[in-house]
């Protein structure tokens, strides 16, 4: 009786192990059924639609010269507008402020967002305090700008 349940069990055991190496002995161009339905299908030529294709507009950069420097402004994103009225390069602001303010040493002005600078008292320990805000870009120059700039799509 116990032999008999002993072969029982070999024979189940040997069943699954036969199935498990039958599984694994595939060849490399066959998938599983399973595995091939989980990843996408690749369709091969163009995407066809009964849509028309969407047109996008062309950012055509404005020329304008820089109030503080006379040079033409390249790249308008990097524009700052000016409190009297049009716009200046970021380094020429930058610059500017700083012949403006006298800093003393372990001073330095820095951009803190929003159009606004600070002068920044650095540590020898490499931490910092805010001494002065200095608001060059209100909300509505900035406001301006944008769509300024958005006129000028084409």
């Amino acid at each position: 009786m116990e032999q008999e349940k002993k072969e029982k069990r070999q024979r189940k055991r040997g069943d699954k192990r036969s199935r498990q190496k039958r599984k694994t002995k595939q060849s490399p161009g066959e998938t599983q059924k399973g595995a091939s339905s989980l990843l996408p299908k690749v369709r091969v030529g163009t995407h066809q639609s009964s849509l028309p294709p969407v047109t996008v507009k062309r950012v055509v950069e404005p020329e304008d010269t820089c109030v503080l420097c006379q040079k033409p402004i390249d790249l308008i994103a990097s524009a700052l507008s000016c409190p009297q009225g049009g716009y200046a390069h970021f380094d020429c602001v930058l610059a500017h402020l700083s012949q403006e303010r006298k800093l003393g040493e372990g001073q330095k002005i820095s951009y803190i967002g929003r159009g606004s600078f600070a002068v920044v008292h650095e540590e020898a320990d490499g931490s910092f305090t805010f001494l002065e805000r200095i608001a060059w870009e209100n909300a509505e120059a900035f406001d301006a700008m944008k769509k300024y700039v958005e006129a000028n799509k084409s």
